[in-house]
């Protein structure tokens, strides 16, 4: 008999991490490339982070960059969580659900 193929499976993610680099060696360093008020969700960066680990430690992904640019996803993430979440997470869900809604895109006028 032949085992059948099977693909792996993916480990969540666990959100972002520290990395220690020796003393004196060159390093990357990432700034924000547009303020806060330019985004197209207008939460500030270490509450997505914060908000990104514990999504992680939970067991379900929650990508920063992904939520600070694509509203829909934003919203998805900030909903599951604020249902399904534990601990501090429902809270923190429903923060950023208010920024979510507070910085939603008006229609034209006509």
């Amino acid at each position: 008999m032949t085992s059948a193929h099977r693909r792996p499976q993916h480990l969540p993610s666990f959100g972002p991490r520290r990395i220690t680099c020796e003393q004196g060696s060159t390093r990357l360093v990432i700034d924000e490339l547009y303020p806060c008020e330019e985004r197209p969700l207008q939460a500030d960066l270490t509450l997505l982070e914060r908000f990104s680990a514990l999504m992680a430690a939970q067991g379900w992904p929650a990508h920063v960059s992904r939520m600070a640019y694509d509203r829909i996803y934003a919203g998805e993430r900030f909903g599951f969580a604020e249902r399904v979440g534990r601990g501090e997470l429902p809270a923190l869900a429903q923060q950023l659900i208010q920024c979510w809604r507070a910085t939603r895109i008006q229609p034209a006028a006509r």
